[in-house]
C-alpha cells in the first residue's frame, strides 16, 4: 500500500490549513511494555501514530513489548524500527587523552562500554586499529575511564582515535536485529543508533540496509529543502529533558521552517507520563504540525521508502484496555527512582535487568547482552550522562 496518505492530523501532502508543511515524528525507544500499556493507548485515543524503536532481545520478555504488539502496533498504523539487538553501543567512543603502548586505561568520552567486561574492542584510526577487550571502567575527577585486559600496544593521540566494539559484534547489532524483528512479522526501515553514537561501520550499515538513521545528526528540526535520511536529528519529550516550553519552542520551529521535527519518548521513565505524552501530541496538533510515522514523512517529502506494511493505515480510537491482547496478563518494569538527586537508580525484574542509573543530561547510555534467538543473554545498564549527542 503506498504510503502517499498520513495518519495524521493535517493533509497528506503539502500544506496544511495555516500553511505549514511542517511534519512531527513521534519515536518511543527500547521496546518496553510501558510502550503497549501506558503510550500506544494514548496514540490511538489521539488518532496518531508513533514509531517504536525496539531492542530484538528485549521483545519477548516480562518487561519487553512481544511480537504480536509489535505487530498490533503495526497494524494500527505504527512503525517498527530497529534500536540494535541488545541495546550495546555500536558508534565509536574517542579517546580524551593520549594513550602510551604500556597503557592499560583509556580515556573515553562515554563510560556507555564500562559494564562490558569480557567484550572485544577495537582500538585505533581509519588507518588501522589493535584488539584488546574490555575489563571494566568508571568515571573519576578526569573523567570516563575503559579499563583493558591487557596493554594498549601502540600510542593513540586523543580526538582522532576511536574505541568500539568489534565489527562482527556491530554487524549482529545492526543487520541482525533488522532480520530479527523482521522474522517477528513486521517491516523495518529505519534505524536507531543507541546514545545517539553513531559514527564509524554502523554508518556504513545503515546505509546498505536500512532506508534511514534516525537519530544519525543533532537534535533540531530537519530541513525539508536539504532532507537526508542517513542525517536526521531529533530533540527528546522526556520530563527531565525537556519542559513544557521546550516541547512548544521545537514546535513553533518546526511550523515556520515547514520542517521534519523527530521527537524521542522512553515510555519506561516516570516522568514520561501519559500526560505529558498527550501534552506532545496536542501541542503539535494545535499548531496544525501533521504527526506521521517516519516512513510516511520520508515518502511525502520523496527521500524514502515508497510503501507502508499491509494494515488500515491509520489509528483507531480505541477502548481503556489499550488493545489488550492475549499476552496482556505478562508484568512488565518501569523504572523509577529518587526524584531528589541527578541519579535515579531501579532495581529490574527476575528476568535480568539491572539497575537504571539516570543523570540530568540529552544523552541515556548504555547496556549490554548478546544477540539471542530468545530474550535477554545478560543484563542491561542504562546510564543518561551530559553531552552534546542528543537522546538515544
Amino acid at each position: 500500500m503506498l504510503a502517499l496518505v498520513g495518519a495524521g492530523t493535517g493533509a497528506a501532502s503539502g500544506e496544511t490549513d495555516d500553511g505549514t508543511n511542517g511534519r512531527v515524528v513521534f519515536v518511543y525507544d527500547d521496546s518496553r511494555r510501558a510502550d503497549w500499556e501506558q503510550t500506544f493507548p494514548v496514540h490511538r485515543e489521539e488518532d496518531v501514530p508513533a514509531c517504536c524503536a525496539a531492542v530484538a532481545e528485549y521483545v519477548g520478555t516480562s518487561w519487553g513489548l512481544l511480537p504480536e504488539h509489535l505487530r498490533e502496533m503495526e497494524s494500527a498504523g505504527w512503525e517498527i524500527m530497529s534500536h540494535t539487538a541488545s541495546h550495546i553501543v555500536v558508534g565509536n567512543l574517542y579517546l580524551t587523552a593520549p594513550a602510551a603502548p604500556d597503557d592499560e586505561r583509556l580515556r573515553v568520552n562515554g563510560s556507555f562500554l564500562a559494564d562490558h567486561d569480557g567484550e572485544p574492542i577495537a582500538v585505533g584510526t581509519d588507518e588501522g586499529t589493535v584488539e584488546n577487550v574490555v575489563a571494566g571502567g568508571g568515571e573519576d575527577d578526569d573523567g570516563f575511564f575503559l579499563e583493558l585486559e591487557d596493554p594498549v600496544g601502540e600510542a593513540f593521540a586523543a580526538g582522532e582515535t576511536f574505541v568500539r566494539v568489534a565489527d562482527e559484534r556491530i554487524r549482529e547489532e545492526v543487520v541482525g536485529s533488522k532480520d530479527a524483528l523482521e522474522e517477528m512479522g513486521v517491516d523495518v526501515d529505519s534505524f536507531v543508533s543507541p546514545f545517539g553514537r553513531s559514527e564509524g561501520l554502523v554508518e556504513e550499515l545503515v546505509e546498505e540496509h536500512y532506508a534511514s538513521f534516525a537519530n544519525r545528526e543533532g537534535n533540531g528540526p530537519n530541513e525539508i529543502g536539504d532532507l537526508d535520511p542517513y542525517e536526521l536529528g531529533r530533540t527528546s519529550i522526556d520530563g527531565r529533558s525537556s519542559s513544557e516550553s521546550d516541547i512548544e519552542a521545537f514546535y513553533d520551529e518546526v511550523a515556520a521552517g515547514d520542517s521534519l521535527g523527530i521527537v524521542v519518548g522512553h515510555s519506561q521513565f516516570e516522568e514520561t507520563t501519559a500526560e505529558r505524552v498527550r501534552f506532545a501530541i496536542r501541542a503539535a496538533k494545535a499548531r496544525d504540525l501533521e504527526i506521521v510515522t517516519l516512513r510516511e514523512a520520508l515518502s511525502d517529502f520523496g527521500v524514502g521508502p515508497a510503501e507502508t506494511p499491509e494494515g488500515d493505515g491509520e489509528t483507531a480510537a480505541g477502548d481503556d484496555s489499550g488493545g489488550e491482547s492475549d499476552a496482556e496478563n505478562a508484568s512488565g518494569t518501569a523504572p523509577n527512582g529518587d526524584d531528589s538527586g541527578t541519579d535515579r537508580r531501579a532495581s529490574a525484574d527476575e528476568d535480568g535487568v539491572a539497575s537504571t542509573i539516570r543523570s540530568n543530561g540529552p544523552s541515556i547510555a548504555a547496556g549490554t547482552g548478546l544477540l539471542a534467538t530468545v530474550g535477554l543473554a545478560g543484563r542491561a545498564a542504562y546510564r543518561r550522562l551530559n553531552g552534546s549527542d542528543g537522546p538515544d
